[in-house]
């Protein structure tokens, strides 16, 4: 549990690291479960703008994390 509760720490400071455009959809979407859809019109913006950001997102927060490089993910 204690290992647990330290990688929740990393991520959530990670997290905390990220640009607010970044920051607000990767929470949207990974934290707050709201869809791509849920999340362009909460936001105001495209969704294709919401893909790009959490695709940004996820690599910044691999790289914080300790991940050596950048990588695509795929969308649901």
């Amino acid at each position: 549990m204690l290992v647990e509760q330290s990688r929740r720490e990393q991520v959530r400071l990670a997290i905390s690291h990220l640009e607010p455009e970044f920051r607000e959809v990767i929470v949207l979407r990974e934290i707050e479960d709201l869809s791509y859809k849920e999340i362009a019109s909460t936001l105001s913006i495209p969704m294709g703008t919401v893909m790009s950001r959490l695709s940004r997102a996820r690599n910044l927060l691999l790289v914080e994390l300790g991940g050596s490089k950048e990588v695509q993910h795929d969308l649901p």
